[in-house]
């Protein structure tokens, strides 16, 4: 096993971190480095030009913190770190290895929750690069990560049976900054049967990370998968919005339902449902609420789970808090990451995750 010796301050030790990226939830992060005492944020990438050469806390729209963006990989990667917080909309793998390589732990909210459940070799990849740089790698986030990952397997334990798990998450996108996001990734705004016909990309990257999910609480229930299966549509706008990021027009997209489904024993076993949406004007009405995650356990005895904020976020965006749940549930396991042995790691692999210097004086 590889220990790792971050700097000292007091009794705990500081993690020295590179933030890769700096969408909503690299913002988020970039806050939680500058203010959690056990992080050292020494290193910043961004992905345009643009960015480079600002101040960390500026993009994150805070005080300066005295580190410079950079869109130079070479340059980050031979910081003195211990982690890398990979936050890209889209992941690559190559460019993970890459960072494993250079001896960079790394955390990720882009999936790879369970990659054993991705096919090909992308494993293989990771596993490799971890080991050549003696380093882990890890995916975590609020769904997939949490609300779909550790919750299920949690509640699992208060039972003498199961007879099906469901999660179903609802999250309203209204004040989502993100237009590439919304707009470029999952396709909002978009004529409603071209949308089904030809989902947009960020759509086809969630029916791959949720299958990890799945195949997470499969194996971790002892349950053999017969096989995945999706179902996709679509609502639209009732009238003309302006959103957050941008505007959709009347009879576009303006909201979304999936369902991913996996089969054991020639019947659905795990269920898990998303609901996005851009307003509550739109057709049809699915009359979901407008944050929150319920988790359903049918069995013996059955259990019913909401996860949802008590409180609007800044500016009223109550899709906020589902923002740093996901930035959090990836940076307070650092510490964990940061000492486990060298490898592809999932949450089967870590110890009880213990979340530092979250109350302060």
């Amino acid at each position: 096993m590889v220990q790792l010796s971050p700097s000292e301050t007091g009794s705990r030790p500081v993690y020295r971190v590179i933030q890769w990226a700096t969408g909503s939830i690299g913002q988020i992060s970039i806050r939680h480095f500058a203010a959690n005492p056990g992080f050292e944020l020494v290193g910043v990438y961004v992905t345009s030009e643009a960015k480079a050469g600002r101040d960390a806390g500026e993009l994150a729209g805070v005080e300066p913190v005295g580190v410079l963006a950079s869109h130079d990989v070479e340059r980050l990667l031979a910081l003195d770190a211990d982690c890398v917080n990979y936050a890209p909309l889209y992941a690559d793998v190559d460019e993970m290895c890459r960072i494993l390589r250079a001896g960079k732990n790394l955390v990720t909210p882009a999936g790879f929750i369970y990659p054993f459940a991705l096919g090909g070799d992308v494993v293989e990849r990771l596993e490799a690069a971890c080991q050549d740089g003696g380093v882990s790698v890890y995916g975590s986030g609020i769904h997939p990560g949490f609300a779909g990952d550790l919750l299920p397997i949690t509640l699992a334990r208060l039972c003498t049976w199961i007879d099906h798990v469901t999660v179903q998450e609802v999250a309203d996108l209204r004040n989502h900054p993100s237009a590439k996001m919304n707009f470029e990734g999952l396709g909002f705004g978009r004529p409603p049967d071209e949308a089904v016909a030809d989902p947009s990309p960020l759509i086809r990257t969630m029916e791959r990370i949720f299958r990890e999910s799945m195949a997470f609480i499969a194996d971790g229930l002892g349950v053999p998968v017969e096989r995945f299966t999706t179902e996709f549509d679509v609502a639209v706008a009732t009238r003309d919005l302006t959103v957050r990021s941008g505007a959709i027009a009347r009879g576009t997209v303006a909201g979304m339902r999936h369902q991913w489904q996996a089969w054991s024993y020639g019947r659905p076993v795990i269920t898990f449902q998303s609901f996005w949406k851009m307003d509550d004007d739109i057709e049809p009405d699915w009359g979901y609420d407008n944050a929150k995650y319920t988790l359903i356990v049918e069995g013996e005895p059955s259990l019913k789970l909401n996860l949802e904020p008590t409180k609007p976020g800044p500016g009223g965006d109550i899709g906020y808090w589902g923002r740093v749940w996901t930035a959090m549930s990836v940076v307070n396991a650092i510490p964990a990451v940061c000492a486990a042995a060298p490898g592809v790691r999932t949450h089967f692999d870590l110890p009880l995750v213990r979340p530092l210097n979250l109350v302060r004086p």
